[in-house]
C-alpha cells in the first residue's frame, strides 16, 4: 500500500512560507511573505508612535499623527504598505468605523435623544448645504465646467464621524447633551453624504427617476421608521421572545444579547447597503436597540473597547491617510487653491449658532452656551472618510481633473487636522483639568460595574436555588 505523501510548510528566511513537496515550489493554503509581515508590524508600531508624539510632544490630537503616519509610510511616499496590502488596512479601518458607530448607538442616551433629535437633523442639513454652497461658488471661479464645480463642492458636505467622536470621547463630552447632539447630526450627515454620492453618480451615468429617488426615500425611511422600530418595537420583541426567563443571570443574558446584536448588525448592514442607504446607519440603528440596556452597554465596552481603539488608529492612518495624494502638493497652484477651498468649511462652523442653550443661561452665546456652540461647529467642520470617497469618485469618473482633486483633498486634510486641534483646545479651555488617564479610569469603572453586576446575579441565583419549590 502506497504511503500518503507528507508535505511540510517551512519558513523561507528571505521571503515566503513554501511547500517543500510541491512541484515548482508551489504551496497550498494562503501564504505571506516575511517582508510583508515585517512591514505590517512596523506600520502598526509607527501608527502608535506618531500618535503618541502628536499628543504628548506636539500637544495635538493623536489622530493627527496617525493620519500622517498613513500619508508618509503608505503607498504614496515610503511605500512601507503597498498594494494589495493597503486594501487590507483600509478594510480593517472600515471595520473599526462600523464598530465605532455601533458603539455610539449603544451609548446614546434615550432621554437626551428625544430632546435633540430634530435639532440634530437641522444641524446636519444646514451643515451640509452651507459648505456645499460656499464651495460651489469657489469652485465655479476656479474650475472650468459647472459639472466639475458640483463634484468639487459635493466633497465638502460630509462630516467625519470617526474624527469627531474620537475627540469628544477623549474630552468626556460624548455623553453630554452637546455630544449627543453631535452624534445625531453626524449620523444624519452621513445619510446626506450617501444621497449626495448617488446624485453625483447620476452625472456620469444614465439619469432615471429611480436612481435619484431611491437613495433619498430609503435613507429617510431607515432614519424615521428604522429609528422608531429600534427605540420602541425591537426592545419589546427581545424582551418577549429572547429574554423571557426572569431567572436568567445577567452574564448569560448579556452574552445572548451580544449574539443577537451582531446577527442584527449583519442583517441591517446588508439591508441598508442594498437599499442605497448608508451601512453605517444600519450599524447605528442596531446600537439604538440596546441603548437603554445598561448591562449590555457595560459588557459591550468591556469586550470591544480596546479592539475598537486600535481599529480606529488604523482607520485614521489608512482609510484617511492613504487617500492623500501628497506628491501633488508640490504644485503651488494646488496649494493655494486647496487653502481657498478650505474656506468653505466656515459654513459648517456657522451651524454652531443653531445649538440650543442646554444650561438655560440668561445670555446666549456666553459661558457654557458659547462652549457648546464652538464644540458643535468645530465637530461638524471635521471632514473625513465620506469626503474622500466623494472626491475619489469624482476623479475616477473623470468629473474632476487630478489637480482639482488634489486641491480638494488638501482642503479636506486641513479640516481633518485643524478641526480636531481646535476642538481639543476648546474642550481644554472650558474644562482646564480633565482626568489625566481617562482610559484607565474608564476601564476601572467598567470592571467595578461588571463585578457588581456579577455579584448581584450570583445573589439572585442563590436565592432562587434556596427558595422552597412553588413559593
Amino acid at each position: 500500500m502506497e504511503k500518503p505523501e507528507i508535505r511540510l510548510l517551512t519558513w523561507d528566511n528571505t521571503t515566503n512560507y513554501y511547500d517543500e513537496g510541491a512541484d515548482d515550489n508551489k504551496s497550498f493554503g494562503v501564504q505571506i511573505a516575511f517582508d510583508d509581515l515585517w512591514n505590517a508590524m512596523a506600520f502598526i508600531s509607527l501608527i502608535w508612535i506618531m500618535g503618541l508624539v502628536s499628543e504628548k510632544l506636539l500637544f495635538m490630537p493623536s489622530l493627527v499623527g496617525q493620519i500622517f503616519a498613513g500619508i508618509i509610510f503608505g503607498p504614496e511616499v515610503v511605500q512601507l504598505i503597498s498594494p494589495p496590502f493597503d486594501k487590507a488596512f483600509v478594510l480593517l479601518g472600515e471595520m473599526g468605523l462600523t464598530l465605532f458607530v455601533l458603539e455610539a448607538g449603544v451609548n446614546m442616551d434615550f432621554e437626551t435623544l428625544k430632546l435633540i433629535g430634530l435639532r440634530g437633523a437641522a444641524i446636519a442639513v444646514f451643515g451640509s448645504i452651507m459648505p456645499i454652497a460656499i464651495a460651489f461658488g469657489i469652485a465655479s471661479a476656479l474650475v472650468g465646467s459647472r459639472r466639475e464645480a458640483i463634484a468639487a463642492a459635493a466633497s465638502f458636505g460630509p462630516t467625519s464621524f470617526g474624527i469627531t467622536m474620537n475627540i469628544l470621547q477623549h474630552g468626556n463630552i460624548i455623553q453630554s447633551p452637546t455630544g449627543q447632539l453631535v452624534v445625531a447630526a453626524a449620523i444624519i450627515d452621513d445619510m446626506i453624504a450617501i444621497i449626495i454620492l448617488s446624485q453625483l453618480e447620476a452625472l456620469v451615468g444614465s439619469v432615471s427617476i429611480s436612481s435619484i429617488l431611491i437613495p433619498i426615500v430609503s435613507s429617510l425611511l431607515f432614519l424615521v421608521v428604522g429609528g422608531l422600530v429600534a427605540l420602541f418595537l425591537m426592545p419589546r420583541i427581545l424582551k418577549s421572545y429572547i429574554f423571557t426567563k426572569k431567572e436568567t443571570s445577567v452574564d448569560k443574558r448579556t452574552r445572548i444579547g451580544l449574539i443577537v446584536m451582531f446577527a442584527m448588525l449583519m442583517g441591517m448592514m446588508k439591508a441598508t447597503h442594498s437599499a442605497k442607504a448608508s451601512h453605517l446607519m444600519g450599524a447605528f440603528l442596531v446600537g439604538l436597540v440596546f441603548c437603554r440596556d445598561d448591562d449590555m452597554r457595560v459588557l459591550f465596552s468591556r469586550q470591544f473597547k480596546r479592539m475598537i481603539q486600535w481599529l480606529m488608529r488604523i482607520f485614521f492612518a489608512s482609510t484617511i491617510g492613504f487617500q492623500v495624494p501628497i506628491k501633488q502638493f508640490s504644485d503651488a497652484a494646488v496649494l493655494w487653491k486647496g487653502f481657498i477651498f478650505a474656506l468653505s468649511l466656515s459654513g459648517k462652523m456657522l451651524v454652531g449658532l443653531l445649538v440650543p442653550n442646554f444650561t438655560n443661561q440668561p445670555k446666549r452665546f456666553t459661558g457654557s452656551h458659547l462652549r457648546d456652540c464652538l464644540i458643535v461647529g468645530c465637530s461638524m467642520a471635521a471632514e473625513g472618510e465620506f469626503a474622500f470617497v466623494i472626491a475619489t469618485f469624482g476623479v475616477n469618473a473623470g468629473i474632476l481633473d487630478e489637480k482639482t482633486y488634489a486641491s480638494v483633498v488638501l482642503a479636506i486634510l486641513l479640516s481633518a487636522v485643524v478641526s480636531p486641534f481646535l476642538l481639543r483646545f476648546i474642550i481644554r479651555f472650558f474644562h482646564p483639568a480633565p482626568p489625566k488617564d481617562n482610559d484607565e479610569m474608564e476601564e476601572r469603572s467598567l470592571e467595578e460595574n461588571i463585578e457588581e453586576i456579577h455579584q448581584e446575579s450570583l445573589m439572585v441565583e442563590d436565592s432562587i436555588s434556596t427558595s422552597p419549590a412553588g413559593s
